[in-house]
């Protein structure tokens, strides 16, 4: 019988005895963490397995051997030491208020201290709490410090810069203990979504190791290509069956959905592990990344700082312009990289820069979603039945719908972003934004011998060919198309063939869309 998925496990150890499948992550573990002292920060999008990470090492330096007993550390070098552990994750502390977050810091320290029957006095502050627990610990053995989603109380109150300042302090605080007590402790693990600047979090903590863009931690979260394929493959057989396609077919179509992160100088590519698992237990090919949880602080930046993305698919910029940034004046792209939406495409080590891109159909497909609700009146649910509602019409060949709903899209963007934010060429921009992710076979600014064919998309039996012109006309866009044959190189695969001449007409208060369209056979 098949191991069940752990779509919904994050413990290691439910995770072991429950039958699970566990994709063996402990070689990676062993080179990180084996030896003396060992302080790492780590960033990595949601649902990445930050958290598996985090209940795997607390396993290991509990010195809990036999639930390693299949996995490639058990029969390493490895010292097998037992090790008291600090574990917090901030997605379970509550933080509605700086004055809570300090209250619920305590009680968790406190809990932990009860489990090593270590009395904590609560009427202290986080950082007194946590000098005192380690100070107490080290008493038993060199202690281990494990804290999950670190960044969280800020984020969450990423629209109140106010109140996540006075979080952040309170956390800065906190964590400043850490490097004073480095003569009581065995290993230290931060993980988090983003990587504020050390000035405003880390500052205390200058010994931590960034390896969140190391080549020792590339392939420590997500799936690579291997691993999908020596452990999945049972899982793929029964879904491509089920599809009536073949498994290397269905491979295909899970590595453009959820692979192409890559988190280093080097090319390593990984999948997104959630939608990977929840891709083959539900045997369908979906958008779970949207659906996983709705970054509302995203939408607010988006609509604040739209100019630093209109340019964003292989874009470059500097190693540390997308290695961190502060809360009082985030850099877009650098957020967009840390929170999964973008990923490194090609780097320059003569310069030290990165190309950035879209890792996926998914992510491409979740952030347009959320930069049509920043840009328009929409809330999210409207913006994904408008993408729906689009997709059908261009699947059913229906122009005419198709166009009625993209102009009912512009004409909610409001006046004054119309006027003031959005030029012609930004209207061209989203408009590529929008129809490259209602098909997975989606090509923009195709390049071919005759010129750059401005957008393509291929449903089940059809072939459209877009050219775009801003106050011009249809016809030439049209024109340019026939007249440079970008159909050609179409014309073996036996589909219908569609040219379409799309033109944006701009005045002052709005942009209307004008249309023409013509089949080649």
């Amino acid at each position: 019988m098949l191991k069940k998925l752990p779509i919904y496990i994050s413990s290691f150890k439910d995770m072991i005895e429950g039958n699970f499948l566990y994709i063996d992550k402990t070689k990676h573990i062993y080179d990180l963490f084996n030896g003396y002292k060992q302080y790492y920060f780590l960033s990595r999008p949601r649902r990445f397995g930050k958290s598996l990470l985090v209940s795997t090492l607390k396993e290991l330096f509990l010195g809990n051997k036999e639930i390693f007993k299949d996995l490639w550390i058990y029969n390493s070098d490895y010292v097998w030491q037992e090790h008291p552990v600090i574990h917090l994750d901030f997605s379970v502390i509550a933080h509605r208020s700086s004055e809570q977050l300090e209250i619920e810091i305590v009680n968790h320290l406190i809990e932990i201290a009860k489990n090593y029957s270590i009395n904590l006095d609560e009427n202290q502050s986080p950082e007194s709490a946590l000098y005192h627990l380690i100070v107490n610990l080290s008493k038993i053995n060199k202690v281990v410090i494990l804290i999950d989603e670190y960044d969280k109380p800020i984020l969450d109150h990423i629209k109140n810069i106010e109140e996540a300042e006075k979080q952040r302090e309170i956390l800065k605080s906190f964590y400043s203990v850490i490097k004073a007590q480095d003569a009581n402790l065995r290993a230290v693990l931060l993980t988090g979504v983003s990587k504020f600047a050390r000035t405003s979090v880390f500052s205390g903590l200058n010994n931590l190791n960034d390896i969140t863009l190391d080549p020792k931690a590339a392939q420590l979260l997500g799936y690579t290509q291997q691993e999908l394929i020596d452990n999945f493959m049972p899982y793929i057989n029964n879904f491509a069956n089920q599809e009536n396609i073949t498994s290397e077919a269905l491979i295909d179509k899970l590595k453009k959905w959820y692979n192409g992160y890559r988190f280093s100088k080097i090319d390593t590519r990984v999948y997104n592990p959630f939608s990977v698992l929840y891709a083959l237990d539900k045997r369908e090919i979906n958008n779970y990344w949207i659906a996983s949880g709705n970054p509302e602080f995203l939408i607010v930046l988006l609509k604040q700082k739209y100019y630093e993305i209109k340019d964003i698919e292989n874009a470059e910029f500097s190693y540390n312009s997308i290695e961190a940034f502060d809360i009082s004046n985030i850099n877009i792209i650098a957020l967009l990289f840390q929170t999964g939406y973008l990923t490194i495409t090609d780097y320059d080590k003569e310069y030290n820069s990165f190309k950035v891109n879209f890792p996926n159909f998914e992510i491409k497909q979740s952030f347009t979603n959320y930069l049509l609700t920043a840009l328009s009146t929409y809330d999210l649910n409207t913006t994904a039945t408008k993408m729906l509602n689009l997709k059908r019409a261009i699947d059913q060949n229906d122009l005419i719908k198709f166009f009625d709903i993209l102009q009912n899209i512009f004409a909610h963007i409001p006046y004054t972003l119309t006027t003031k934010d959005l030029k012609e060429k930004d209207y061209h921009t989203l408009i590529q934004f929008i129809l490259s992710v209602l098909s997975i076979n989606a090509q923009s600014e195709t390049i071919t011998n005759a010129g750059r064919i401005d957008l393509i998309l291929e449903t089940k039996n059809i072939i459209y060919i877009f050219e775009f012109k801003v106050n011009q006309s249809a016809e030439i866009a049209l024109q340019q198309i026939k007249d440079k044959k970008y159909y050609q190189r179409f014309l073996d695969k036996n589909k219908k063939i569609i040219l379409v001449g799309l033109n944006f007409i701009s005045s002052k208060d709005k942009i209307e869309l004008d249309f023409i369209a013509e089949a080649i056979n």
